[in-house]
């Protein structure tokens, strides 16, 4: 199933694509954390206004996730996890900020998994049991300042730095899907989701560890190789897919 959540009279509401029609929105009845069904049709998804797929308390993401990113391996070290602040979330098609201070910034291909459920240092097998759905993210970084803050606040936390997909796919295999980033339609970033070291249970399960997480929480379960070939400047175009779950679009503009 293919969930979204959009804007209707100042509130939010949840919809479900009809299976036998995508193009068609019916209305959920109930709760997408709890229990629903399929309601009433309620008109074209172009129609509609579009919000991001959750409002979550949390950002947690992975970092060096991927073997074409970290290099062959005997054994692979755990992934870094580190954190997004949640006012970086913005819709696609929304505009990418680039602040005048930033010296470079790039972009990377994630797959991202929504919480359905509270989860406290869960097994793989629990955490795969609280997975309301995958979507597209972009992890938009700036350079390091002062060579100290690769994934503090400063380099991860700006705002806009967190675009993602409207579409929720709660009923997807998420072992071999293309990645690919393209800037101004030029290739930067392909790769697989079979590149991961950690699979989508397993990235959950790794951050609930350390982080209580709640339902509407993402994680971004990391990039593979390729990011730094991926910069950005004002002007630019972006366009991030991963089969079968989407595609993200952004322009880059100039912030203060």
């Amino acid at each position: 199933m293919k969930l979204i959540r959009f804007k209707e009279n100042k509130t939010e509401s949840w919809g479900v694509l009809d299976p036998e029609n995508e193009e068609i929105v019916l209305r959920i009845q109930g709760s997408v954390f709890d229990s629903w069904q399929p309601g009433r049709p309620l008109g074209n998804i172009k129609e509609l206004d579009l919000m991001t797929p959750c409002t979550p308390r949390n950002i947690v993401c992975l970092a060096f996730n991927y073997k074409d990113l970290v290099g062959k391996k005997d054994l692979y070290d755990e992934p870094l996890v580190f954190l997004k602040a949640a006012s970086t979330l913005i819709n696609e098609n929304t505009a990418i900020g680039k602040p005048n201070w930033v010296s470079s910034m790039w972009v990377e291909t994630e797959l991202a998994i929504v919480v359905s459920k509270a989860l406290y240092n869960a097994s793989a097998e629990q955490a795969s049991q609280a997975i309301l759905g995958v979507t597209i993210a972009n992890d938009v970084t700036a350079a390091n300042l002062y060579g100290r803050d690769h994934h503090l606040a400063r380099s991860k936390s700006l705002p806009t730095f967190c675009p993602v997909g409207s579409i929720l796919s709660t009923d997807i295999n998420t072992e071999n899907l293309r990645i690919t980033t393209k800037i101004n339609g030029k290739l930067t970033q392909e790769s697989t989701t079979a590149n991961r070291i950690l699979n989508d249970a397993e990235s959950l399960s790794l951050v609930s560890k350390y982080i209580p997480l709640l339902p509407g929480d993402i994680i971004l379960t990391g990039t593979p190789a390729g990011a730094m070939d991926s910069i950005v400047n004002e002007g630019d175009s972006v366009l991030l897919e991963i089969e079968n779950i989407g595609i993200l679009s952004n322009s880059i503009i100039a912030t203060v």
